[in-house]
C-alpha cells in the first residue's frame, strides 16, 4: 500500500471515527445508571394521575346526583385543563 494523502486523510478519519464510537460507549455506559431512577420516577408519577383520574371520576359521579355548583364549576375547570404528561 503506497502511502499518498488519500490514504493519510483516510486513516486520518478512521482514528476520528474509532475516537467517537469509544466516547458514545462510554458515555451511553456512564448515563446507564440513572435509567432506573427514572423509570422509578416515571412509574410513580403514572400512579398519581391514575390517583386524580379516579377521584376526579368520583367526584364527577357524586356531582351527577348532588347537584352542587361549586363542585360542578370545579369539574369543569378541572376537564378544560388536563394535566400535562
Amino acid at each position: 500500500m503506497k502511502n499518498d494523502l488519500t490514504t493519510t486523510v483516510l486513516n486520518f478519519v478512521l482514528v476520528v471515527l474509532v475516537f467517537a464510537s469509544v466516547g458514545f460507549g462510554l458515555l451511553a455506559v456512564w448515563r446507564e445508571p440513572k435509567v432506573p431512577v427514572y423509570a422509578t420516577v416515571a412509574l410513580q408519577d403514572n400512579n398519581n394521575m391514575m390517583k386524580v383520574n379516579a377521584i376526579l371520576n368520583d367526584a364527577v359521579a357524586y356531582n351527577a346526583t348532588a347537584r352542587n355548583p361549586e363542585l360542578a364549576r370545579i369539574l369543569q375547570a378541572a376537564q378544560q385543563k388536563p394535566a400535562a404528561h
